[in-house]
């Protein structure tokens, strides 16, 4: 009987959860088949069953497991699912009172089985009565007293605080209409208008909501909180001209076959690819008083998850060696596959640099928290068009702010001004990236 054994999505995955059994216990099961919904420390994905056969549960949902550790098991097929349950049968209806008619016989609806076909007359319509000195019989104006106004004038007065008897009307005989109103209101002084509004009222329930957090959710803070608490980083600031990248990004949607979808995201993940590949003490890490030199270039890129509140972080596994093309629809695919809970095996480890773009939600500049093991990250602001210095003159340019954290530990200053102007001067001169990884 095989086991199905929770299992390791991401380097620091440590236990999952499942957070729903799609199956229950004796149900079969065919290979591919979805069993059940479970969280880790980075994602909720579905795992799927790798045999067929019937199911047994071990570890009930909301219990936490280690990684490795079975969760469920796979008997062998042919055995037939408990039967269901007969469906309970509703109690007969009682006997009416007698001399009494049942409920559902009331006097109403025996005249309708006896007489199926007749239809319930049309209301009689109200004779007319010649219109009264206090009503027009044309617009539904209205004359009360000294005040003539109509209904629509007389709601808007109610409700924007306006005296009538200090209003003089516009409309026929001098009755008062919707745009006296509404002018008197405007002329009004702001606070006079404000004291006459209701106040606002607060949605009924406590002042504080107190929300529990996801696994993820919660390993996110705690790593947050430890790599804030433990990382000695600084931050270095870079703005970029991407006219010629955002020119070129739109040639290639145009004229290429399969760049229709390239982002400035991947133009940026080839550009640190090929910066990593040149200042290797970048792609480093901090471990056991040692440094860590990483040999594969593996981009991190952070995004939203489709659902919910976290942080995914899919990987571009050896970006330098790839072209802008392949970087572009693998980076798609992994964060696609990621965020519909179905990241393939590395999909989200194995990172020694990452990105984290929030230009497209109109931010400037930023800063982000390095993701340990890793010893940096580069943060990305929108591109904004300004005015810009070319050769003396003033012309309108296109410009990115880049903000790249940095562990002070692994690697200092000097290298990290150095490896950001390297990144500038690629995506300055993005014809460099078209260009084959040697």
């Amino acid at each position: 009987m095989p086991d199905v054994n929770m299992p390791k999505l991401s380097d620091t995955m440590e236990e999952g959860t499942v957070v729903e059994w799609k199956k229950k216990s004796g149900d079969p099961v065919k290979t591919g088949e979805v069993l059940a919904e479970v969280e880790s420390d980075k994602a909720t994905f579905d795992l799927e069953a790798e045999s067929d056969g019937v199911l047994q549960i071990l570890v009930e949902q909301g219990v936490p497991a280690k990684i490795g550790s079975p969760i469920a098991k796979i008997g062998e097929g042919g055995g037939q699912a408990p039967e269901p349950a007969p469906a309970k049968q509703a109690p007969p209806p009682k006997e009416p009172a007698k001399g009494k008619p049942k409920e559902s016989e009331t006097p109403s609806t025996r005249v309708e089985e006896r007489e199926p076909a007749q239809k319930s007359a049309p209301p009689r319509e109200a004779p007319e009565r010649p219109a009264s000195p206090r009503q027009d019989g044309q617009d539904g104006l209205r004359d009360d007293g000294d005040v003539k106004a109509s209904p629509l004038a007389r709601r808007l007065a109610a409700e924007m605080g306006v005296d009538l008897t200090s209003l003089k009307g516009s409309g026929p005989d001098g009755r008062i209409v919707k745009e006296d109103v509404m002018a008197a209101g405007t002329a009004r002084p702001a606070s006079d208008r404000r004291r006459q509004q209701p106040p606002a009222q607060r949605p009924a329930g406590p002042d504080v909501e107190v929300i529990e957090p996801s696994r993820m959710q919660a390993t996110i803070a705690r790593r947050m909180a430890e790599a804030k608490s433990t990382v000695p980083e600084f931050q270095v600031t870079v703005e970029a001209r991407v006219d010629l990248a955002v020119s070129l990004r739109q040639q290639l949607k145009d004229s290429v076959p399969g760049a229709e979808k390239v982002t400035i995201t991947d133009f940026l993940v080839r550009a640190c690819a090929l910066a990593l590949r040149k200042f290797p003490e970048v792609n480093s890490s901090w471990a056991d008083n040692r440094f860590q030199r990483k040999r594969s270039i593996n981009i991190g890129l952070a995004v939203a998850p489709s659902q919910g509140m976290g942080l995914l972080v899919p990987v571009v596994h050896d970006a330098d060696i790839k072209d802008l093309i392949q970087i572009s629809i693998e980076s798609r695919q992994v964060i696609e596959r990621a965020r519909s809970g179905h990241p393939a095996e590395g999909d989200l480890s194995g990172a020694t640099f990452s990105i984290s773009n929030l230009g497209m939600y109109g931010v400037d500049e930023f800063t982000a928290i390095i993701n340990p093991p890793e010893a940096a990250i580069l943060a990305v602001g929108a591109i904004k068009d300004v005015p810009v210095v070319d050769d003396g003159r003033i012309v309108p340019g296109k410009v990115m702010r880049m903000t790249l954290s940095v562990d002070h530990r692994v690697f200092y200053g000097a290298t990290a001004a150095q490896f950001m102007a390297e990144v500038k001067r690629l995506i300055e001169s993005p014809v460099t990236l078209l260009v084959p990884s040697a």
